[in-house]
């Protein structure tokens, strides 16, 4: 198995950091590589089981939420099996207040399995991915 994590401080409150990333389906919004996502099913909003599609490329990425938590500024979410050769691929995005600096502490991590031939390929897209997002999510907040 697979691990990867990718975190950094953002220069804002938890909760104003978690107004623009606690929507599952706003990552779009914020992720300056990925575009906006559709619903893919019948689930809106941040319900268990709720789907977003992405249209990459010709591709069509399907993300499921599994878990969110509000209060603990949280949600984790897969995709199919077989998707970008990954296996067993569970994501969760979270933020933390940094308490004595008023800023928070943000961790975007996933477990998979993936077959050693597309392992160096597929860990440098998810960490480029990630390591991406949070980069603009910093900036976003940047004093």
């Amino acid at each position: 198995m697979a691990v990867i994590t990718v975190s950094t401080v953002v220069e804002a409150p938890a909760e104003r950091v978690w107004e623009l990333v606690g929507d599952f389906h706003a990552l779009g919004d914020w992720h300056p590589h990925l575009p906006a996502s559709r619903l893919g099913n019948e689930l809106a909003g941040n319900a268990i089981g709720s789907a977003r599609l992405f249209d990459l490329d010709g591709v069509v990425l399907h993300e499921t939420l599994l878990a969110y938590d509000d209060e603990a500024r949280s949600y984790t979410y897969s995709f199919p099996d077989g998707t970008f050769h990954f296996d067993n691929y569970r994501a969760t995005l979270r933020v933390t207040p940094v308490t004595e600096l008023g800023a928070s502490f943000v961790e975007w991590s996933v477990t998979y399995d993936i077959d050693a031939e597309h392992r160096e390929e597929s860990t440098a897209r998810v960490h480029g991915v990630f390591t991406v997002g949070l980069a603009a999510l910093r900036e976003r907040f940047a004093a």
